[in-house]
């Protein structure tokens, strides 16, 4: 139902490089440019600045970057649930992903299983990565999303949601393209000595506070720098200022301008990822959830 060039234009853009995207698309270069050509006909704009050393999105590619995943969202829900009205009746589970909560994980450890519960179908839906209260997703009649994958930012939700962990995440260190640190495969803690390093303010997320705790006791030459609770402003704060941002590698492709890197933190500093959900759930979610809870054998509430 979307553009098809939007694929394009994403792939491109997170290669930064035609030819690059094309080896992945399985394509000509040729035939890429000639898409993103169409492209940016069609909208009338100017999207990639083309150097000698490949692409950089212009102001308008990086507008376009962020809503293209959200159009796609809207588009391929709108199918399956059309499809569904068609096929009879289906337990439809609609799962909320946006660019701060993605939930392709999630769908590919439920895609190994699906055929064995035919009853059961996933529509992602969209959401709002602005709403903070995260139970209003799961109102009954007026809610967007049964089931919401994200990170758990216990203080929160806590006691609003439950929660069902998939894996633990280990936190990550996001630098602009072109930061000094950029090149490198993985960060010491020495790396981001006399840094300004971004990290959500203290009280936000108990996992993050920890490895806050550990910068402030032993690493005082890293400059601490209080954000809000995390949305793409802050990406965008990061990728302008120049400065580091505490994040995790499931961000990793929220913005085409910075670098996640993994560090070593001389510990375990992690946080939780899978699925929330209403406290009192469908019996057709509440199904789902269990199905899941058999696969990964580890539930977390809270």
């Amino acid at each position: 139902m979307y553009n098809k060039h939007l694929d394009a234009f994403l792939t491109a853009a997170d290669c930064g490089s035609f030819t690059k995207a094309a080896e992945k698309l399985f394509i000509s270069p040729n035939a890429l440019i000639k898409q993103i050509n169409l492209l940016e006909g069609r909208l009338e704009l100017t999207l990639f600045r083309r150097t000698n050393h490949g692409i950089v999105l212009t102001e308008a590619g990086k507008s376009i970057y962020r809503d293209a995943r959200r159009i796609i969202h809207i588009s391929e829900q709108a199918l399956v649930t059309a499809k569904a009205l068609t096929t009879g009746k289906q337990n439809i589970i609609r799962l909320g992903s946006s660019m701060m909560n993605p939930c392709r994980p999630i769908v590919e450890l439920w895609v190994a299983v699906s055929s064995s519960y035919p009853h059961i179908k996933l529509s992602i839906v969209p959401i709002d990565d602005g709403k903070s209260d995260k139970q209003d997703f799961f109102a009954e009649k007026t809610g967007s999303a049964d089931i919401i994958a994200g990170l758990f930012p216990s203080t929160l939700w806590k006691n609003k949601v439950n929660a069902l962990k998939i894996r633990q995440l280990p936190l990550s260190v996001a630098v602009p393209i072109n930061h000094p640190l950029a090149s490198r495969k993985r960060l010491m803690l020495t790396d981001l000595y006399s840094e300004t390093l971004l990290m959500v303010e203290r009280g936000d997320t108990i996992y993050i506070d920890r490895l806050r705790d550990e910068l402030e006791t032993a690493h005082p030459q890293i400059h601490i720098h209080d954000v809000p609770s995390y949305d793409i402003s802050i990406f965008n704060y990061a990728a302008t200022t120049g400065h580091p941002m505490i994040t995790a590698d499931i961000w990793s492709e929220i913005h085409p301008s910075l670098v996640t890197l993994p560090c070593d933190w001389g510990g375990d500093y992690s946080v939780p990822y899978g699925l929330l959900y209403a406290k009192e759930p469908a019996p057709h979610v509440r199904e789902f959830v269990e199905i899941m809870t058999s696969l990964i054998k580890e539930q977390t509430t809270f």
